[in-house]
């Protein structure tokens, strides 16, 4: 029988600027103050031009978690350029998740609201 799977994207735009938002991603020691599960995750970093991308896979008992930050400036004529694409995306992966995935989805509904809070709070 196979693993239960759950997975979610959080999508929202800022105008914070790019080298801000992406400093306080690489700043992983105080990921937790906007995210409640980020203690001791040892992120892969991605840049290509002005996309970042940061991602991290968790494997803990008989759950796995694969998550991905991305940051990109928003294009297109869609009248909010200058505005910068906040993505979230997560997977995670065994039993546990039945009993799991409804918490983990209240403790993520803020997480890019937090994250631009945490931003303009220095």
């Amino acid at each position: 029988m196979k693993r239960p799977v759950w997975q979610f994207e959080i999508v929202r735009d800022t105008n914070a600027p790019f080298a801000l938002a992406r400093e306080s991603l690489l700043n992983g020691k105080n990921y937790h103050l906007w995210h409640p599960r980020h203690r001791g995750v040892s992120p892969e970093i991605i840049e290509d031009g002005e996309v970042f991308e940061i991602r991290y896979s968790i494997h803990k008992f008989a759950l796995s978690e694969d998550a991905l930050y991305r940051v990109a400036p928003v294009n297109g004529d869609n009248g909010i350029n200058g505005r910068l694409l906040l993505t979230y995306r997560n997977r995670f992966k065994g039993w546990p998740v039945i009993l799991l995935m409804g918490w983990w989805r209240i403790r993520s509904e803020r997480i890019w609201e937090r994250f631009i809070e945490f931003l303009f709070q220095f």
